[in-house]
């Protein structure tokens, strides 16, 4: 199994919530339940922001899905090792197939909402997949799982995308109709946060790749170092026979 890495602002304060609530689950509720109920907070989340073109209270709807889906794709692997029930690669694939089906409908649906832009709701998606694209790699090359870049991890990333949404209802519709030359300012601001994002992708890869180049070669000089001994166990070459007094050889 890799190694967890998680160094998100909310991290401590949130392992210790998450380890006081597997307890106290009902013995019928299973890790499974629990994810399927983060994808359907995903899915309340999306509905809410569509529905919140016909009124601002459908925001309530929102932050309740942003919730559903915390609880259950973030209690789901705690209560599997709280029981000693897990399942490495069965639950690793279900829980980031799940993760990015949620985060998907997460983003789209701010996308589509009266408070952000498609364009840059689908900014903010390709950057998030790039992002687990490179972790995913990461648990195969390196055995390290990392759940959190920049202190930004998936909690914080659901806090930020319910304060945005409340912050802009408050301010009205200029936060999105404002232009710079034929260009949302949003869309301007987003585009780029997201390519000095991806610079640093770029940056975080290439170092990655120097640091594995690195240790390749010191592993190569090392067995090449490595003396040849003839093993303890192959045979000594025979000596020749000796000829038996009186016995002919021919």
């Amino acid at each position: 199994m890799a190694n967890r890495l998680n160094t998100s602002l909310l991290a401590i304060g949130e392992r210790r919530v998450l380890q006081a609530l597997a307890p106290r689950l009902p013995a019928w509720t299973t890790p499974d339940h629990l994810t399927a109920a983060g994808l359907v907070g995903a899915a309340v989340t999306a509905a809410g922001f569509a529905l919140s073109h016909w009124s601002a209270g459908f925001l309530a709807v929102v932050v309740a899905g942003l919730f559903l889906n915390w609880f259950g794709d973030s209690l789901d692997g705690t209560l599997a090792r709280y029981r000693g029930i897990e399942r490495p690669r069965y639950g690793f694939l279900l829980d980031h197939s799940s993760d990015l089906i949620a985060q998907s409908l997460i983003v789209v649906g701010l996308g589509v909402s009266p408070y952000f832009t498609l364009p840059s709701a689908l900014f903010v998606l390709s950057l998030y997949l790039l992002m687990s694209s490179y972790t995913y790699l990461r648990v195969a090359t390196a055995g390290v799982h990392r759940l959190s870049y920049g202190g930004m991890g998936a909690t914080e990333f659901r806090i930020l995308v319910a304060a945005w949404s409340l912050f802009a209802c408050w301010l009205g519709p200029q936060v999105v109709e404002a232009r710079l030359w034929r260009f949302a300012i949003l869309d301007v601001t987003i585009g780029t946060m997201s390519a000095i994002a991806f610079a640093l992708f770029v940056l975080m890869v290439r170092q990655d790749l120097s640091r594995m180049d690195r240790d390749d070669d010191q592993e190569s000089a090392t067995i090449h170092r490595l003396p040849t001994r003839r093993h303890a166990a192959e045979p000594a070459a025979a000596e020749p026979a000796r000829e038996l007094p009186g016995v002919s050889a021919g």
